[in-house]
């Protein structure tokens, strides 16, 4: 019994040891808890209200990207310190897409799937970013592999420097814009906003749809009188730096310059060298020494026929015998210029001509890339004495089908449109005054290009309407007033023959050449000098791109 007891008390003894060690320890444990419990309060209070803000901000954004509010605020570029917003940036880059990508659409229109890619570069079927540039270098880029995502990045960014300096430059010289070119603005934007209201749009979503977010009705105005009043203050500097220009400075140019502004006259043919014989599988040796051998049987070939010209005819004879269908109109180049035989026979052909020591009569053998040149001179280089001249018309049209082109009409048919252009003549011939021809015009022609100006066409240069047109205007007997009806393939033409009170052509080319490179000066001392320096936020361009390339995908390439 007494081991029994002794044992009970040791048990016990143990259990009263524990409980000692537990009621230390919640002892110990009681006085942390009130820290604790707070602790964990305050840690459950602020990822709640981490959680509630991330939610508020995460739907805050959403809210604001649906208006656009970033696009607004945020700048992707800087012009001086002049701000462009994202929303600005997107319009321009969305203008230079659509442009380009319709333009391939229509090609493939056309001529069939495919030919838009063939004939632009660019495939309206794929996204700027999916598809290389392989159109040449773009000025500007800086890296490998381009894309056309760069190519409509640096030109938005290029145009939207140049308007937005000009533009600045327009005010600073007090330039605004006419009541004609603001209406004419009023009338695009309601045309947009016809539009818009036919699809069930409000004509702010319209433009979110066709350029992104942050694109209204407002900044579209902003930028399109900003474009207006640059575009007229570039022509106000042009005719400024045009008017500039002395005669001496024009004669110099012209001068030093033949090559470009002078006209000549020769007859011609090429004797190619011969490698049809060459095998597709033949090194490189054995094809340049092919072609070596060719191009010296194609010399002494030339040199033959060479001897025998003595005039177009008799190099007309030489050219057949070298190719049966050498025809006059195919080896005969009339009042062109020097640099043009550079690209047909190389610019051996050009330096040839213009040489101080040529003469009428003078005939020659060049190499080019891919034979021997026979050149006959037929006139020594000279000025383009003819003057443009301004006309008045009014086109009495023929019918055309659904694809713009003229139909085909027997000449019983064609009578019924003379009779009625015999008929508007005869109005005109009851009181012959130009006054009253331009009125004929502005109700009768059918002509687009000219009907809102009473018919009338200035500066019209050779060459520039279709020849029955062009002869009309530029007989030597032509003078101010003369009047008459032609036909054309686009339909009866009554005539007016106002004047050529212009410079001659030579003198107008030459200083418009030198009035450009005046321009260009001025414009690359402008954009280059710190007053319109571009800064770009690359962050926000990329980020903006992105969102660009989904409307693209959405809006144009999925919808299509």
């Amino acid at each position: 019994m007494e081991n029994k007891k002794a044992e009970k008390s040791q048990a016990e003894l143990y259990r009263e040891e524990r409980k000692k060690r537990m009621a230390a320890a919640a002892k110990k444990n009681a006085k942390k808890s009130p820290q604790m419990q707070k602790a964990k309060h305050v840690a459950g209070k602020v990822i709640g209200i981490v959680i509630a803000v991330a939610l508020v901000l995460g739907a805050l954004y959403a809210v604001l990207n649906f208006f656009g509010v970033p696009q607004k605020v945020l700048t992707a570029a800087k012009v001086g310190d002049q701000r462009v917003s994202i929303a600005k940036y997107n319009l321009y880059y969305m203008d230079i897409y659509m442009g380009i990508s319709q333009q391939s659409q229509q090609y493939d229109s056309t001529y069939g799937e495919g030919y838009g890619a063939m004939y632009t570069g660019y495939d309206s079927t794929k996204t700027p970013m999916e598809q290389a540039y392989t159109l040449g270098t773009i000025e500007g880029f800086e890296g490998e592999n381009p894309t056309w995502a760069d190519y409509m990045r640096i030109n938005a960014l290029n145009y939207l420097q140049s308007y937005v300096a000009y533009a600045d430059l327009a005010r600073e010289a007090g330039l605004t814009l006419t009541e004609d070119e603001q209406k004419e603005i009023d009338d695009q934007i309601e045309q947009l906003r016809s539009t818009a209201e036919s699809n069930d749009f409000s004509l702010n979503r319209y433009l979110v749809q066709m350029y992104g977010k942050g694109v209204n009705e407002k900044l579209l105005r902003e930028v399109m009188e900003e474009r207006q009043l640059a575009s007229d203050y570039a022509q106000q500097k042009q005719e400024e730096l045009t008017n500039a220009i002395t005669d001496e400075q024009i004669n110099t140019e012209y001068n030093d310059n033949l090559a470009d502004y002078a006209l000549v006259s020769v007859s011609a043919f090429t004797v190619t060298a011969d490698t049809s014989s060459v095998a597709d599988d033949a090194t490189d040796e054995e094809k340049e020494a092919a072609k070596t051998e060719a191009m010296a049987k194609a010399k002494a070939l030339a040199d033959g026929y060479a001897a025998k010209v003595t005039s177009p005819e008799t190099l007309l004879e030489q050219a057949k015998l070298n190719n049966s269908s050498a025809t006059q109109d195919s080896v005969t180049y009339t009042d062109v210029t020097p640099s043009t035989l550079t690209s047909y026979f190389g610019q051996a052909a050009c330096d040839w001509v213009v040489s101080a020591d040529r003469a009428v009569g003078n005939v020659t053998v060049v190499e080019s890339d891919n034979g021997y040149t026979v050149i006959y001179l037929s006139a020594l280089p000279h000025k383009d004495t003819v003057k443009p001249v301004d006309v008045r018309h009014i086109l009495i049209a023929f019918p055309t089908d659904d694809d713009g082109n003229v139909e085909d009409l027997t000449d019983d048919q064609k009578l019924e449109y003379y009779e009625k252009a015999k008929s508007v003549y005869d109005q005109y011939l009851a009181n012959p005054t130009e006054d009253n021809f331009a009125t004929l015009a502005s109700t009768n022609s059918e002509d687009p290009g000219s009907k809102d100006n009473g018919g009338l066409y200035e500066e019209v240069n050779v060459g520039d309407m279709v020849d029955a047109f062009n002869d009309w205007c530029f007989d030597a007997s032509r003078k101010p007033g003369d009047t008459g009806i032609i036909e054309t393939e686009y339909g009866y033409h009554i005539m007016y023959y106002v004047g050529n009170d212009h410079d001659e052509t030579w003198k107008t080319t030459v200083k418009t050449a030198l009035s450009n490179e005046a321009f260009n000066s001025f414009d690359t001392e402008t954009l280059k000098g710190d007053t319109y320096k571009l800064t770009e936020s690359s962050m926000m361009i990329n980020w903006a791109a992105s969102q660009l390339e989904s409307l693209i995908t959405k809006q144009y390439i999925s919808y299509n």
